[in-house]
């Protein structure tokens, strides 16, 4: 008998094909996030890690990959088709938009690569290339690709603590320039009121920058204080909610997080575990000064 984590596992992998076939199905158009979401019944509020986390590619970029590689079948099964009526027909805005992203996919342009008749070569000469439509798009490979950097971590399912959070957000793409401008709003509130050091900080990332313009997604710089404390404008006050969480703990500089975040969702692919509907949070345990920052990412679970 499989246990209950194996099977959720195995529930991720049908859940995900499904979404991948969905795409497939619909690369003649723009499905929004939320759609393909819902064709595989996950929240969309964290579904682009947990694709990503088990295919290697984000949703958007799996979607426009199965679009240009459609594209260039077209191009070689149907010779009469011209390239504008196949970049149409093939879910994309303009000829030029479609050249621009042929050129970056395959390094040749639309009308040279069908004169070609080359069919499996790449964007270098010589150099293979495989492109599938249809039902091989939801051969999803499970045990997606490592991160480039080599990336050490702890992880342990346990119960979190609610935090009542003084916080100030910026707007702007996720990075170290907009987290830098919040976390230091955030240092100028709390130093005169003697808070720095009195309760553990956090950083909240609310958006998704794959739907979500980058000019608006949502940083938080966050400090745990009392309940009651008095917090000014231009800061505020919320509740990060306690519960069950899935804690990966890591230690590694700055230029580390991106690939501390994907292997924090291929943990939680690889044990089986169920997001819930609530932010992902860092919580931090230094100040992240020194050439490597220890910090959590706390990926919040449905509680069985």
């Amino acid at each position: 008998m499989k246990s209950a984590s194996a099977a959720t596992g195995m529930d991720y992998r049908q859940r995900i094909c499904r979404a991948m076939n969905f795409i497939s199905e619909n690369l003649d158009r723009e499905p929004a996030l939320e759609e393909i979401a819902a064709a595989a019944h996950f929240s969309p509020f964290h579904f682009h890690r947990i694709f990503k986390a088990a295919t290697g590619e984000t949703v958007f970029g799996f979607l426009r990959r199965l679009r240009l590689e459609w594209a260039a079948n077209r191009l070689l099964s149907d010779p009469r088709s011209d390239v504008t009526t196949v970049a149409l027909e093939c879910g994309f805005s303009s000829s030029q938009n479609f050249a621009k992203a042929f050129r970056a996919r395959f390094g040749t342009t639309p009308s040279a690569f069908r004169r070609s008749k080359r069919g499996n070569k790449a964007s270098k000469e010589g150099e293979a290339v495989s492109f599938r439509v249809g039902q091989d798009a939801a051969m999803v490979k499970w045990n997606s690709p490592q991160p480039e950097r080599n990336i050490e971590m702890k992880a342990e399912t346990k119960e979190m603590p609610a935090w009542h959070v003084a916080y100030a957000r910026k707007i702007g793409p996720y990075g170290k320039t907009t987290a830098e401008a919040a976390f230091g709003e955030l240092m100028r509130w709390a130093g005169p009121r003697g808070l720095i050091g009195k309760g553990p900080m956090m950083g909240m990332y609310w958006d998704n920058p794959e739907v979500t313009a980058p000019d608006q997604c949502r940083t938080d710089a966050c400090l745990a204080v009392p309940p009651g404390t008095k917090v000014d404008a231009p800061l505020a006050a919320q509740e990060i909610a306690g519960g069950p969480y899935l804690v990966c703990e890591f230690d590694v500089p700055i230029a580390g997080f991106g690939a501390a975040w994907e292997a924090a969702f291929r943990c939680l692919l690889d044990r089986g575990l169920e997001c819930a509907d609530q932010p992902t949070y860092e919580l931090y345990h230094d100040d992240c000064t020194g050439p490597t920052c220890r910090f959590d990412i706390c990926i919040p679970l449905k509680r069985k």
